[in-house]
């Protein structure tokens, strides 16, 4: 029996090393529109230009979710299938995904498929893949591993800094007022999401070593859901790594993991953001 694991590319993942005889792994890609131009979140898509074409670009841009149609193909595949979505709260992907499985079920109702909403992206549904991936070896029974994942996904949280939130503004994903003020002047605008997967601002640091020390005081106050961190940053490779060396001093035997994310998750960390999964 093969598992088979789909993410929509929020996750910021293209594969997984586990991947093999018994595991599967796929993404599907979410649509960027930046004036006329459109970006397929996929391997190979040029995120240096499409951050470019959101700075310079004056006409609206706009995201586009996988359709269910997309979801339905990935589903088909014989065997159990998991799949993750971004924050029901911030996307049409996790209803499009449900529709996909409620189209399958029609035809295949004895279809072993779970969808779980990540109430978050990036890192976080990466340490929910990976909680997958566990139960998996465990041989744990298909009918218990989406409430442990649900159940890991209440513990899991997510924090961020980010120096712009022009499109998440502009998409209405944060107030307006308090995001002008948070990235104004050189500050860094540091936000979580809430229990019902929205973002919400917690405050601002001006500068980057400030805006390090915040989110290092900020996760220490939440606490570890575990012994793994997983930061996903927008063509800052150096602030991902200075955190990480903090996480390291602050936790012991804490495993901290960097990605670079995917056009979705930098759209909207924009350049040089940080995204925390802990």
């Amino acid at each position: 029996m093969k598992w088979h694991i789909v993410a929509d590319s929020s996750c910021d993942l293209h594969r997984l090393p586990e991947s093999g005889q018994e595991i599967d792994f796929s993404t599907i890609p979410f649509h960027i529109r930046i004036g006329k131009r459109e970006y397929t979140d996929q391997a190979g898509i040029d995120l240096d230009a499409m951050l470019l074409d959101n700075e310079t670009c004056s006409e609206a841009a706009y995201t586009g979710c996988p359709s269910p149609q997309l979801w339905l193909e990935h589903f088909s595949q014989p065997g159990p299938v998991l799949a993750f979505t971004i924050s029901g709260s911030l996307s049409g992907s996790y209803n499009s995904a449900m529709a996909a499985k409620r189209m399958l079920l029609e035809s295949e109702p004895d279809k072993q498929i779970e969808i779980i909403d990540s109430r978050a992206t990036g890192p976080e549904t990466v340490l929910l893949i990976r909680k997958a991936l566990s139960l998996i070896a465990d041989r744990t029974p298909f009918e218990e591993i989406a409430p442990a994942l649900r159940a890991a996904a209440e513990r899991t949280h997510i924090i961020f800094a980010l120096q712009s939130y022009r499109n998440l503004i502009k998409a209405g994903r944060v107030n307006k007022l308090v995001a002008l003020i948070a990235g104004h002047l050189g500050f860094w605008g540091v936000g979580v999401g809430d229990e019902e997967g929205r973002i919400a601002m917690r405050g601002k640091a001006r500068g980057e070593k400030n805006m390090l020390r915040f989110l290092l005081d900020e996760i220490q106050s939440t606490g570890l859901a575990g012994n793994e961190v997983v930061i996903s940053h927008c063509f800052n490779e150096a602030a991902a790594n200075a955190l990480k060396q903090g996480l390291e001093e602050r936790f012991a035997g804490v495993r901290v993991d960097l990605l670079p994310t995917r056009g979705l998750d930098s759209f909207y960390a924009e350049r040089h953001g940080l995204i925390v999964g802990f």
